[in-house]
């Protein structure tokens, strides 16, 4: 029953399988149950919207019972006489358990067709051929590494970079992202990672520009093209050495006050190139330039880099902040709302079978007073939230009975009194969101015979949390739900026989 539940709620999503298969199977009774589960489902959501809407409640039940159930219903479920005229006495006004006879009854009819569309595919699956085939599980990505690894290693080699003048911010970037990486020489920060990243290499170009240390990148970079550079190409290298020196080798940036190298670091660089007219005239040596290199790069990634880091990462924090404040109202917001409905998803809408039995045992007095006497040892509101919900389904019987006007709103205001604003403390004596026992002190003319809809959903779905843990806990339950099965399967074989319902109900 549960897979079949399960299947029926996500029969959408699978493009109709079931309802194709009990179309195809020429059964009538098959299809238009499956046709009037789907309608069905559509009736339950109305009363699951934040907004009610009792027109189209009503519209929605009166199209359900002239289609499916009615005398003469043009897709009619076979649905015995009793039962329809329960129905036809609660359709005015309708709520959400109006159709539960019909909804129980067709559950069981959809069983045998589900059962045979299951063994169908079983029977269907076993003719298809099975061909045994055996891999080997690392030759195909083992050869997409080789190539990826041989692409990189020739870009490595062969890569060629002409720049000229100061290269702008798109073309370092450009330039950084070409660049292969090389072996990590320390575990903290590395320059390497961060300009494999292209959001945050742009974020880091545009921090340093703020700091006005955008220059130890862009000479790094230049500086790292240059080691790039093959060494068969000698005017190439020669032109990019001599445009280092001119941009990067003077007093406004690596011999100036702003320098990331130290006074000692400079006067050893200038010893080790031969002097300060050396470097004026000559090309550098590479031993020089790496120098230079590893001096801006231990300033990027000591000074810069953590900097950087620390500030994106007080960014995120904000920006967290901000987002898990703002989901924090909206899901107060939600939850004042939403806080009935929890019962519509998937869980709730395939266990339908057991919402049904768990209103016949909160309707049925022994069973209810059993439950009562359990959920009274789990909280202190609990046990009136049985009362409350018994309470709210005779006001709908009172409804339907279409008694005066003055009996109904006694009974409204004995609701009320008893639980929503009861003159003993605590006033609100069931557990319920305090939105909503306002909004049924203040707006009870307004919500007609629906008043008590949102509080006794919300006080089901509560209660209903418990039901698993007293069907294991109560054997008498055992008995009754062992009783109803019973019921079910004799009940589908009373048409073939010609015992009356008591003699089969004195047999059990």
């Amino acid at each position: 029953m549960e897979s079949m539940l399960q299947s029926l709620y996500l029969e959408s999503r699978a493009g109709y399988y079931f309802t194709h298969f009990c179309e195809k199977s020429g059964n009538k009774l098959w299809k238009n149950s499956a046709y009037f589960w789907a309608d069905l489902q559509a009736y339950h959501q109305l009363f699951y919207q934040e907004t009610l809407h009792p027109f189209k409640i009503c519209k929605q039940a009166q199209f359900l019972y002239a289609t499916y159930i009615a005398p003469s219903a043009s897709m009619d479920i076979g649905l015995h006489q009793r039962k329809k005229n329960m129905i036809y006495q609660k359709i005015d006004p309708a709520f959400e358990d109006l159709f539960d006879l019909a909804e129980e009854y067709i559950l069981i009819l959809l069983l045998e067709p589900w059962m045979k569309m299951v063994e169908a595919d079983k029977y269907s699956y076993g003719k298809v051929e099975l061909v045994e085939e055996t891999r080997q599980l690392d030759s195909v990505y083992f050869r997409k590494l080789q190539a990826l690894h041989q692409e990189s290693v020739s870009k490595k080699d062969e890569s060629t970079v002409a720049d000229t003048g100061l290269p702008s911010c798109p073309d370092v970037l450009k330039v950084a992202q070409n660049l292969c990486p090389v072996p990590k020489e320390s575990g903290g920060s590395n320059l390497y990672d961060l300009i494999h990243d292209k959001q945050k290499l742009e974020k880091f170009w545009v921090f340093l520009n703020e700091h006005s240390a955008g220059m130890d990148l862009m000479c790094w970079v230049d500086i790292e093209q240059f080691r790039r550079m093959l060494h068969k190409d000698k005017e190439g290298r020669e032109e990019k050495s001599k445009d280092i020196k001119n941009k990067y080798l003077n007093k406004k940036y690596f011999f100036g006050p702003n320098s990331p190298a130290t006074r000692q670091q400079q006067e050893q660089l200038m010893h080790s190139g031969g002097g300060w007219g050396q470097i004026l005239h000559d090309r550098l040596p590479p031993a020089v330039l790496l120098e230079i290199q590893q001096c801006i790069q231990k300033r990027l990634e000591e000074q810069w880099l953590p900097l950087f880091l620390a500030d994106e990462q007080r960014g995120a924090e904000g920006q967290a902040k901000v987002k898990d404040k703002t989901e924090d109202l909206l899901s107060q917001k939600q939850e004042k709302t939403t806080r009935m409905w929890k019962h519509v998803d998937n869980k709730w809408v395939s266990s339908s079978s057991e919402i049904i039995a768990f209103r016949k045992v909160l309707l049925n007095p022994v069973t209810a007073n059993q439950f009562q006497r359990f959920v009274s040892l789990k909280g202190d509101l609990l046990e009136n939230g049985v009362l409350f919900w018994q309470e709210v389904q005779k006001y709908k019987d009172l409804c339907h009975s279409h008694c005066d006007d003055a009996t109904v709103q006694n009974k409204i205001t004995a609701i009320i009194d008893r639980f929503i604003n009861s003159t003993v403390p605590p006033a609100l004596q069931i557990d319920i969101p305090t939105e909503q026992a306002q909004k049924i002190l203040e707006h009870r003319k307004e919500l007609g015979p629906y008043i008590f809809r949102e509080a006794q959903m919300t006080i089901f779905a509560l209660l209903f949390k418990f039901w698993p843990k007293f069907c294991k806990n109560n054997s008498l339950l055992g008995k009754f739900i062992s009783w109803k099965k019973n019921w079910f399967r004799l009940e589908s074989c009373s048409a073939h026989s010609s015992k009356t319902e008591a003699e089969l109900i004195l047999e059990i």
